[in-house]
């Protein structure tokens, strides 16, 4: 018994219960007492602004960089320190991200807001008109049907069907408005805080990317100072692989959406589609979300011009189809390339696990962080199976005598 307490695989197998334990305590203890929960939200709520300031430096950082140092090649020999030249050339990056930043921002606001409220009103005028041609059609079915008994079903149905969503309007719709318009006017005041947020995240955002540099060497020096220099190595070379993860599939994703997008808007003008840029905006964003944001962006885009025509709306899926094949056979891979290192299976598994646990934020984020767990799962393996002295490469573990083949046959 000695012997098996004192065994390295009970003290991992021990080590690794306790951590389960404790996670399962911790979960139980954010989602039991309504005061920690408050707490934590009231938490995020004063450091919502460092956070959206963040994300905000963290996508504009690469636009900072190349102006930083285009600049400053320029500029070295035009003042009397390169520490001068250095210093108005981050100045100047600061401008220009933010110029970006903002031109981004309010050129989508400008696009979506008139084509949204275009499209509203389309299908609120169009409505009846739909309503009155799918009456038409029933009553056309129905009158050259031979089986009567049928024919009134199908009459009955439809009638009752009718004066459900009448009914509803008198009980339900009409009562609700008050109950809206209370909530809408909750909604304003948030989006005014999201807003006053959002501006402090800015300030906040600038500040990070100029500060990005010394914050970088304080926190060398933290971990120098705190964990040996083997450790510190350790800590520093996860960070930078997480951040390479990470910049690499953001920064390709939007490049991928913002592709398809003007491909989608391209080809929906060239026949006729209604609500293209509308429709183009809608698909580019959602494509951000691996594997399910075509289908995500497709749904309420094709509701909207089903309420112009069918036909044009089963032509739109059609469309939708074909970019999500040219997107995962060609454009995807083209400029992602394999920045994550995960298979197919892998990234539909963490972004629907993610996804599932964080929501929107876990089906954007879901692929990176997996990545960064895969790799290093598969890292701590490969040193375990070096110390062995056995294989790390995977194929060597793969067995093919199912079907009856060899591996060397097939890697000849």
């Amino acid at each position: 018994m000695k012997k098996l307490f004192e065994s390295k695989y009970f003290k991992v197998g021990l080590a690794l219960f306790l951590t389960g334990a404790l996670l399962i305590v911790f979960y139980q203890i954010v989602t039991s007492f309504a005061g920690f929960k408050a707490g934590l939200d009231s938490a995020f709520r004063i450091i919502s602004p460092f956070i959206y300031g963040f994300i905000m430096a963290y996508l504009l950082n690469p636009i900072y960089n190349w102006v930083t140092r285009n600049l400053y090649k320029v500029t070295k020999n035009r003042f009397k320190t390169h520490s001068r030249a250095f210093a108005f050339a981050k100045v100047i990056a600061s401008i220009v991200s933010i110029v970006v930043f903002l031109g981004i921002v309010i050129g989508l606001l400008a696009l979506i807001i008139p084509q949204m409220i275009t499209s509203i009103m389309g299908i609120i005028e169009a409505m009846p008109g739909r309503m009155a041609q799918l009456d038409a059609m029933i009553e056309k079915l129905t009158a050259n049907m031979d089986n009567r008994e049928m024919a009134a079903s199908i009459n009955e149905f439809w009638d009752s069907i009718e004066d459900r969503a009448i009914q509803w309007a008198k009980d339900t719709l009409m009562p609700g408005l008050g109950t809206l318009m209370q909530k809408v006017s909750t909604q304003v005041i948030l989006t005014l805080k999201t807003l006053l947020n959002l501006v402090v995240g800015l300030v906040a955002c600038i500040y990070m990317l100029n500060g990005k540099d010394m914050f970088r060497a304080q926190a060398k020096k933290f971990i120098a100072a705190i964990f040996s220099r083997e450790t510190g190595n350790e800590i520093i070379e996860f960070f930078q692989f997480t951040n390479h993860s990470f910049s690499g599939f953001i920064t390709g994703k939007l490049i991928d959406s913002i592709i398809i997008g003007v491909i989608c808007f391209i080809v929906m003008t060239i026949i006729r589609l209604p609500y293209p840029l509308l429709i183009s905006v809608i698909v580019g964003m959602t494509n951000v979300i691996p594997f399910f944001g075509p289908f995500i962006g497709a749904i309420p885009s094709a509701i909207i011009i089903l309420m112009v025509s069918p036909l044009q709306a089963l032509y739109f899926l059609i469309l939708v189809a074909i970019l999500q094949q040219l997107d995962g056979n060609v454009i995807g891979p083209k400029i992602l390339g394999n920045t994550t290192g995960l298979s197919s299976f892998w990234v539909l598994f963490s972004i629907v696990v993610f996804g599932g646990i964080f929501g929107f934020a876990g089906m954007i984020l879901g692929v990176p962080v997996f990545a960064v767990i895969y790799h290093y799962i598969g890292k701590w393996l490969n040193k375990r199976l070096k110390k062995r002295g056995l294989e790390q490469d995977t194929l060597e573990y793969e067995d093919f005598n199912e079907y009856d083949l060899g591996r060397k046959e097939l890697r000849d």
